[in-house]
């Protein structure tokens, strides 16, 4: 069995108060143990030496697009393949594809295809770990860059056929908590362990905490495609800051949240803030968009042709340096952000976004300012090959 000792590494364990230089030892593709200062591993396992550099679990991105709302079912397989290889480039090495609002009978059939995608997907890259539902049970007045005319009120009889096509592949769901229904779609979420999340919403703070209390326990893109924070009327974004219950992710792009926000999101949510992309990926950097009228890339975000947001064109490895600047964060905590946080969310931290002995042995090698050098895959250097 393939054994590599990655030495002189500074590790950024999210499970740890401080960055500390050590050795990993790697063996069948995970964390077989840290070793101590000088200890051996055997005369046959490989030596690589990391000089110095910082080593953090593979980020997580829990909203990633891609390309998925542009091309048609039968192309995801090149799709997500497609995506993998790219993510990989910038320390990313799992991701949740998400979805649109799409019509019932479209829905229904992209959903199927994608859990059969999934179901065959092999991990030479960043690897697709399931599905993120982003919509239809929204709010129309709140759509972003949704598709309106799709956004419905929860159906028992659509939702139950949904997640059975998802083959439980279905990880995460975004609902607004005043949507029609909203109370049975949580209680079938829950008995599947999938996690709640609220967002796309205009709901006041006692649907928002009645929704908690049923079992949300996240905050899809905070700030973004939900009502404004009045003293008298905290709406969404109001209690998610305050609430423990909840933890709250973010698009640092410097374009969806101005960074004294992203200050204040940081200092209020502090370990349960989590940074994502919301990234989408139109062919050519146009396109007639995915229902809701044209997009296009500006060069700093994608847009509708009102100007309003329809998606980022960040990176994890960018985000991770942007709230590090308007935050004034360390790098480990910054990259916690990314790490360990949302494999919490999905329940997966034994086995993603941390480096305890057990865990897959992915990795992002990175200089001191954050930005990647190097992407590991299972226990191997993936990028660049």
């Amino acid at each position: 069995m393939n054994r590599v000792v990655l030495r002189n590494a500074v590790l950024l364990d999210p499970e740890t108060p401080s960055p500390e230089t050590g050795d990993l030892l790697l063996e069948g593709g995970r964390i077989a143990a840290r070793l101590g200062t000088g200890e051996r591993a055997g005369s046959d396992a490989r030596n690589l030496d990391l000089a110095g550099s910082r080593l953090a679990p593979g980020f997580i991105d829990l909203h990633f697009h891609g390309a998925l709302a542009f091309r048609d079912a039968s192309d995801f397989e090149v799709v997500l393949d497609d995506a993998a290889r790219s993510l990989m480039r910038h320390g990313t090495t799992a991701f949740l594809a998400t979805t649109v609002a799409w019509p019932a009978p479209e829905l229904a059939a992209r959903v199927t295809r994608l859990a059969a995608v999934l179901d065959g997907h092999s991990a030479r890259a960043a690897s697709p770990i399931g599905i993120h539902l982003e919509g239809p049970w929204i709010r129309s007045g709140a759509a972003g860059a949704q598709p309106r005319a799709a956004i419905r009120p929860f159906d028992p009889a659509e939702g139950e056929e949904i997640l059975a096509r998802g083959e439980g592949w279905v990880r995460m769901v975004t609902l607004a908590p005043e949507v029609e229904g909203v109370a049975v779609l949580e209680a079938a979420l829950g008995r599947r362990g999938i996690a709640i999340a609220l967002g796309h919403s205009l709901a006041d703070a006692e649907q928002v905490l009645a929704a908690i209390d049923r079992g949300a326990r996240h905050v899809t893109h905070l700030f973004n495609a939900m009502g404004p924070m009045h003293q008298r009327a905290p709406g969404l974004a109001g209690v998610a800051l305050g609430e423990e219950r909840l933890t709250c992710d973010l698009i640092c792009d410097g374009v969806h949240v101005h960074p004294a926000m992203v200050r204040l999101a940081a200092r209020a949510k502090g370990d349960r803030l989590i940074l994502i992309t919301d990234r989408v990926d139109p062919p050519g950097g146009e396109s007639e968009g995915f229902g809701s009228g044209p997009v296009r890339d500006d060069g700093t975000a994608i847009r509708m042709t009102d100007g309003n947001l329809a998606g980022s064109r960040l990176t994890l490895d960018a985000a991770v340096r942007r709230l590090r600047e308007a935050a004034g964060l360390t790098l480990l905590e910054a990259v916690a952000a990314c790490t360990l946080r949302p494999a919490r969310v999905l329940g997966i931290e034994s086995e993603r976004g941390t480096l305890r002995p057990g865990a897959r042995a992915d990795f992002a090698v990175l200089d001191d300012e954050g930005r990647v050098l190097e992407t590991w895959i299972a226990g191997q250097r993936a990028w660049p090959s």
